[in-house]
């Protein structure tokens, strides 16, 4: 997949009735073509500069457009590009934060809050201050949140397992097909590098 669409830069075509059959008609004529690159003031370089893709980095980067949805088609070959797998959060922890800091010169500390204004808050608490008066000290609570989410990981790491779903779907249908001069194995990536 990384030879495919990295070093051979293979695309995925929405249309591929339109790239393989195309006419070659454009919404303007040569005409706007030439004012607009007299407007440049130079000529463009139009050569193609570098060969097609290889065959079988076209085929695989249609067996991925066929056997997988556009969107994760798109995801996989983004990926394959720059060479990396989706980030299934290595190391992530759920940490209980305060969900707003105040600072003074001395630390960072969380922002505390009246308990009143919950639903359920505390009551203020009766106290005799230093002259012997009951005074009611309001009660303040810190609200925190938990960072990153249980959700949040579990979200990353169901992507992760999405797409190696994909790949092997990608995989079984490569190892259908007739490629040429490249051999489909069956190393793939961890499926559950987190255990």
């Amino acid at each position: 997949m990384e030879w495919a669409f990295g070093t051979e830069c293979a695309r995925l075509d929405h249309d591929e009735i339109e790239a393989v059959g195309s006419t070659g008609w454009r919404p303007f004529g040569m005409e706007y073509v030439a004012l607009e690159r007299a407007q440049l003031g130079t000529r463009v370089d139009t050569s193609r500069g570098r060969s097609r893709p290889h065959d079988d980095a076209e085929l695989i980067a249609t067996v991925v457009r066929n056997v997988l949805p556009w969107y994760a088609a798109t995801r996989v070959a983004d990926l394959a590009r720059a060479g990396r797998c989706p980030d299934w959060m290595p190391d992530a922890r759920p940490r209980l934060r305060p969900a707003e800091w105040q600072q003074n010169q001395h630390r960072a500390y969380g922002r505390a809050c009246d308990s009143t204004e919950l639903p359920d808050g505390w009551q203020p608490i009766p106290r005799r201050n230093r002259k012997g008066v009951i005074v009611h000290d309001r009660a303040r609570y810190t609200p925190c949140v938990w960072e990153p989410s249980p959700a949040r990981i579990a979200a990353a790491r169901r992507a992760y397992l999405d797409w190696w779903g994909y790949l092997q779907d990608v995989q079984a249908a490569l190892g259908a097909t007739n490629l040429a001069q490249i051999c489909v194995s069956g190393d793939m990536p961890p499926m559950t590098p987190w255990r």
